[in-house]
């Protein structure tokens, strides 16, 4: 009976070559999901500065929309801490607008490439480029017989 009880107080415990073992696969499984998270957050910032440069971009968009580029061609502006630098140029000169049925219409119409360039904290973070069509009032409307 007291070889049994000896065998059986042995097998009680790790011994010191098992934690070691136990520790170092412990170890390398915690770097390996800190290192997993520590990845997914870089991600996550990244796509919340890129959803937040695109909601800058639309808003842009929309305001260079209301700017009459045949008078102001580049020019600077502040939306939601980002500023944004941009400057169009004219493709081609400006046309004579024409009606559905082919008469001279009372607009001229230009073709202008706009580039954009988003800068936070002093750090450019984004730039875009795209093209935009405007027109302005030339002339008067008339009736036959005025």
């Amino acid at each position: 009976m007291s070889s049994s009880y000896l065998h059986i107080h042995k097998s009680r415990g790790f011994t010191l070559l098992e934690a070691m073992v136990a520790l170092v696969i412990f170890s390398m499984v915690a770097i390996g999901i800190y290192s997993w998270v520590n990845t997914n957050l870089i991600t996550l910032n990244r796509l919340a500065e890129v959803a937040a440069t695109e909601q800058v971009l639309n808003s842009s968009v929309e305001r260079l929309k209301l700017v009459d580029m045949s008078k102001e061609t580049s020019g600077r502006f502040n939306v939601n801490g980002y500023w944004v630098e941009w400057s169009a140029e004219l493709l081609e000169p400006w046309k004579n607008g024409t009606t559905a049925a082919g008469a001279i219409g009372l607009y001229d119409l230009g073709l202008f490439n706009v580039k954009l360039s988003f800068s936070k904290d002093d750090r450019i973070v984004g730039g875009y480029e795209y093209r935009h069509a405007a027109y302005k009032q030339v002339r008067e409307f008339k009736l036959e017989g005025d």
